[in-house]
């Protein structure tokens, strides 16, 4: 339809209108406070993250595909979700413990 784009998905194809992207949301979280001046970190497993990676690369922050196989922008790769909750609660978990939401793997799903 006109005003939207087709992406190849995971499970299918996602119609997407053509000014919303992972990249613009991105670029407007990090104008509000209180993300103005954080370092962002992306993961993603999907074809309509690589516009998410290529933000946040752009911006010196941290791009995770959690997902092995086909080429990506991501500047790093973990195999599976295991994986990528074990990354973030090494690397997040305690500032998770700080702000009172305990353990990430235990977080709760949206």
């Amino acid at each position: 339809p006109k005003g939207y784009r087709v992406i190849a998905g995971n499970a299918g194809v996602e119609l997407m209108p053509l000014d919303a992207a992972k990249g613009a949301a991105i670029r407007r979280f990090l104008q509000l406070d209180p993300f103005t001046g954080r370092r962002p970190v992306f993961l993603g497993d999907d074809t309509s993250d690589e516009n998410g990676f290529d933000t946040v690369n752009a911006v010196g922050g941290i791009s995770i595909r959690v997902k092995p196989q086909g080429p990506t922008a991501a500047g790093y790769v973990i195999a599976d979700v295991a994986g990528a909750i074990a990354w973030l609660q090494a690397n997040f978990g305690d500032l998770a413990k700080e702000a009172g939401r305990g353990d990430v793997r235990r977080s709760r799903r949206l």
